[in-house]
C-alpha cells in the first residue's frame, strides 16, 4: 500500500473529526460548559456550517473508501473516530434544530381550567396582552421552544414571545425588521442569553438586542411589546378568559422518538436552569465582567428609553410605597408594584403631572397610562449587566 494512500486516509479521517468537533464546540451550546469560543468565532462557524458539514461528510467518505478498498489505516481506530465525529457532528449541526423547535406559528394555548391540571396557582407567567386578550407563558413550558406564537397573532396583532431560561427573561416582539417578516429559529446561547436566527436571511438575532447580527446591536430591531410577570392566580383574576401556553411532550404511541428525546432534553434544560437559579456564578462561564452593585442572580426589572438603561429591584419599588415617579431617557416614567396581583408594571407618564396611584391596567389619577414596551421583567442581573454595562441601578424617584 502506498504511503500516499495512508496519508490521504489519516488526513481525511482527522479532518472529518476536526470539522465535526468545530461544529460541536461553536454551535452546540451545551459544549460551552467546557469550551468558550469568542462571539466572532461562533458566528464564523454558524455562517459556514453547511459547507463545514458537507466537507466533513466528504472527508469521512474518503477515509472510509481508502479503508475499505485499500486497507489503509486501522479498522478499530476508524470506527472510534467515526463514532466521536458522528456524536459531535450531530450535537453541533443537527441537534439544535430538533432540541429547540421554535413555535412562532404553531404554539398551543389552553384555557386556565386546562392549565390548572399541570400548573400550580403560584406558577410565574410571562404575560402579553393586546386589546383585552392575554397570553401567559410558564417558564418550564416555553423553555424548550424558546419562541411561541400563532399564525393568527394575538387579537390580530403579530406578536410572539421569545424566552431565555438562562436569563430568566421573556421578550415579546413583533417578528419584523424594517417591515420584513422574520421566520425565527433557535441557534444557541451566547453569554447566557438566547441567540435566534432568521431563516429567511440566515442572520442570527441576539434576544436582548432584537437586531440582525450583520447590523450590530444598534441596528434596526424588532418592535417590542410590553410584557410583565404575574402568578397564575393573579392572571386568572386579571384575565379570566386568558390563555396559557403549554408545550406537552408527545406520548410514546404518537411519536416514540420525541417522547423519549423531549423528556431527555427537558431534564438537561431543567438542570441547567436550576443551576443558574441556585449558584452565584453563571451556568455557562462565558461572562467575564461582573458588576457588584447587585448580587449576580438578583432578579431585576430592566428598562431603557433610547440609550438610557436602568435596572430596578422589586424590593426598591416596594420600599417606596410601591410607586416611583422617575425619569428615563428624558421621559417621565412610573414604576409600580401592584400588590393585589403580585406584579410590577412600568408606565409612560406624558401628563406632566405627578402620579399618586396607578392600577394594574394603567389607570391612574391623571388618566390611563401605557406600559413601557422595553421593560424586561425579572431578568438575572449578571446577564443584564453583561449586555448593558452602562445601566443605572435603582435610580431614585424625582423630588
Amino acid at each position: 500500500m502506498s504511503f500516499l494512500i495512508q496519508c490521504i486516509h489519516w488526513l481525511a479521517l482527522l479532518g472529518c473529526f476536526y470539522l465535526s468537533l468545530r461544529l460541536f464546540r461553536d454551535l452546540a451550546d451545551l459544549s460551552q460548559w467546557i469550551v468558550q469560543t469568542p462571539r466572532k468565532v461562533t458566528m464564523w462557524t454558524f455562517y459556514r456550517r453547511h459547507k463545514i458539514a458537507i466537507a466533513a461528510g466528504i472527508l469521512w467518505l474518503i477515509s472510509a473508501l481508502t479503508l475499505w478498498f485499500s486497507g489503509a489505516g486501522s479498522v478499530v481506530i476508524f470506527w472510534i473516530i467515526s463514532a466521536l465525529s458522528a456524536f459531535t457532528f450531530y450535537s453541533g449541526y443537527i441537534n439544535p434544530t430538533i432540541m429547540m423547535r421554535a413555535q412562532q406559528h404553531n404554539a398551543r394555548y389552553f384555557s386556565i381550567d386546562e392549565a390548572r391540571e399541570s400548573l400550580s396557582p403560584d406558577t410565574s407567567l410571562i404575560v402579553i396582552d393586546a386589546h383585552g386578550e392575554a397570553r401567559g407563558h410558564p417558564d418550564d413550558q416555553i423553555l424548550r421552544p424558546h419562541v411561541a406564537g400563532t399564525k393568527e397573532g394575538l387579537a390580530g396583532e403579530n406578536v410572539v414571545m421569545t424566552y431565555c431560561g438562562l436569563t430568566n427573561m421573556g421578550i415579546a416582539y413583533t417578528p419584523e425588521i424594517d417591515g420584513e417578516t422574520l421566520d425565527l429559529g433557535v441557534m444557541t446561547q451566547i453569554e447566557n442569553n438566547l441567540v435566534m436566527w432568521d431563516k429567511k436571511t440566515g442572520q442570527p438575532i441576539q434576544q436582548f438586542w432584537g437586531t440582525r447580527e450583520d447590523a450590530g446591536p444598534r441596528g434596526p430591531r424588532m418592535p417590542e411589546w410590553p410584557s410583565y410577570r404575574m402568578p397564575l392566580w393573579a392572571f386568572e383574576k386579571a384575565f379570566p378568559n386568558g390563555k396559557i401556553f403549554l408545550n406537552p411532550i408527545p406520548n410514546f404511541t404518537d411519536n416514540p422518538f420525541l417522547a423519549i428525546y423531549d423528556r431527555l432534553i427537558h431534564i438537561i434544560f431543567t438542570h441547567a436552569i436550576s443551576d443558574q437559579a441556585k449558584k452565584e456564578e453563571p451556568t455557562f462561564p462565558t461572562i467575564k465582567k461582573f458588576d457588584k452593585r447587585l448580587p449576580n442572580k438578583t432578579k431585576i426589572y430592566g428598562v431603557n428609553i433610547g440609550d438610557d438603561y436602568v435596572a430596578y429591584t422589586e424590593d426598591f419599588i416596594k420600599d417606596h410605597d410601591g410607586l416611583l415617579n422617575i425619569q428615563i431617557g428624558g421621559r417621565d416614567i412610573v414604576a409600580a408594584y401592584h400588590s393585589d396581583l403580585d406584579s410590577v408594571g412600568i408606565y409612560y407618564n406624558d401628563s406632566g403631572r405627578q402620579i399618586n396611584n396607578v392600577q394594574f391596567g394603567g389607570e391612574s389619577n391623571v388618566g390611563k397610562l401605557a406600559r413601557v414596551e422595553t421593560m424586561k421583567p425579572e431578568a438575572y442581573w449578571v446577564v443584564w449587566q453583561n449586555f448593558f454595562p452602562e445601566t443605572d441601578v435603582n435610580r431614585p424617584p424625582l423630588t
